[in-house]
């Protein structure tokens, strides 16, 4: 049975890749730090390596828009996935902690040219009014390996080794990495109006500054909503007395709310437009937020969690079909994605740092009273400030 446009074309070169990465490099998220540990080093040095795998991701979120730009998408996700397996060989091979922080860094930097090629892949390939589809089930299926990749890791860490566990992760990003060579299209970038690199995204930067103040602001804040989730939930577990058991309940539960919606809000978006995601989504999420420390037991924290595992399902992949629409319109596509993935990643990778000042200064009510605030702002800024990015016509023709 043939599959209905665009999920056909972006099956091989798209979708398998995609779930195969999501599932390694979802487990290593889980099993960096833990490996770390057994190498001997301190709770504060593995978190420390954790953190320089984010340092990677923003160090090259611009780069690998500029490397787009020059020499187009499959190289991009080619030398990304390379990097990634290499990173992962270095894990596996690492005599000592040493090895690990520059396998950390480079794991990181190969992330960041994976994501950005293929969002610009999607963007390139697919019309306006497939974008939102295309990447909608791309992020159902990165929430799929957030769900299965760290216990299929686990597993094969604790009855094999963590190097076995990096190393099956090398066999994913290989056949990732066969999947893109042989089915994905190369396209050559279409030619800057002269000047470098450097300059062009340049350009870009002041060709749609307001873009990124209030569009950009908007991501942002859902960012951060959403990695300030993953912090305040198990932390509000805690201070309720649950075990790990149950908090692994909740997310286990809130995780099944989430990947439900990733068919339907395609759909929607393409249909309606893209703000009947965004906006729902950040009013859901900031309501979710201060609904947490106000919980008292397992029913109402359950709650809290349904919610924001609903809005983050009716944002899927929102952020990205934003960027994709932007970034087709500014005539600067690898440019516009690198400046626009750096303001996503800074909101997922500042939020712990802001949430846990915040926790230390007056606890958990402050924290997710905060990210709830900012949260609001955002959607104001979205209704209020940012343009529909879905042209008229392309919905019209899917009624």
């Amino acid at each position: 049975m043939r599959l209905p446009s665009p999920y056909d074309r972006m099956l091989a070169p798209v979708y398998v890749p995609t779930l195969l990465m999501s599932l390694s490099q979802e487990a290593l998220l889980i099993l960096l730090p833990l490996y770390v540990l057994e190498l001997g080093a301190s709770p504060g040095i593995a978190a420390l390596v954790v953190g320089l795998r984010g340092v990677g991701v923003l160090l090259f979120d611009v780069p690998a828009g500029m490397l787009v730009a020059r020499f187009g998408d499959k190289p991009v996700l080619i030398g990304g996935l390379v990097s990634i397996l290499f990173g992962m060989f270095a894990l596996a091979l690492a005599p000592g902690v040493w090895a690990v922080a520059p396998a950390a860094l480079l794991l990181g930097a190969g992330y960041a040219a994976w994501m950005l090629g293929r969002q610009s892949y999607i963007t390139q390939t697919c019309a306006p009014g497939e974008v939102g589809r295309a990447i909608a089930v791309m992020a159902g299926l990165q929430r799929v390996g957030a769900f299965a990749g760290p216990a299929a890791g686990g597993l094969i860490a604790s009855a094999l080794s963590y190097p076995a566990a990096f190393l099956g992760g090398a066999i994913s990003v290989l056949i990732a990495g066969a999947c893109v060579l042989v089915f994905t299209q190369h396209v050559e970038p279409a030619r800057s109006t002269g000047g470098s690199l450097l300059a062009g995204t340049g350009r870009v930067l002041r060709a749609h500054g307001s873009t990124f103040a209030t569009a950009g602001t908007a991501a942002l804040a859902l960012q951060l909503m959403r990695a300030t989730r993953q912090l305040l939930v198990p932390l509000a577990g805690q201070s309720i007395g649950l075990d790990v058991a149950s908090i692994g309940i909740l997310y286990s539960m809130s995780a099944a709310v989430d990947m439900s919606l990733f068919y339907p809000v395609g759909v929607l978006v393409d249909r309606r437009g893209r703000k009947w995601s965004a906006v729902p989504c950040m009013v859901l999420f900031a309501a979710g937020l201060a609904l947490l420390p106000f919980a008292t037991d397992f029913a109402e924290l359950l709650g809290a969690v349904l919610l924001l595992g609903l809005a983050n399902g009716l944002g899927t992949g929102i952020v990205m079909i934003l960027g994709s629409d932007f970034a087709s319109a500014s005539g600067r596509r690898g440019e516009f994605l690198g400046l626009w993935r750096l303001i996503g990643d800074a909101g997922m990778s500042g939020a712990p740092l802001l949430a846990g000042a915040l926790l230390e200064v007056s606890g958990m009510v402050l924290a997710s009273t905060v990210a709830a605030g900012i949260g609001l702002a955002g959607a104001l800024v979205m209704v209020f400030l940012v343009g529909e990015t879905l042209p008229a016509g392309d919905r019209q023709r899917l009624r």
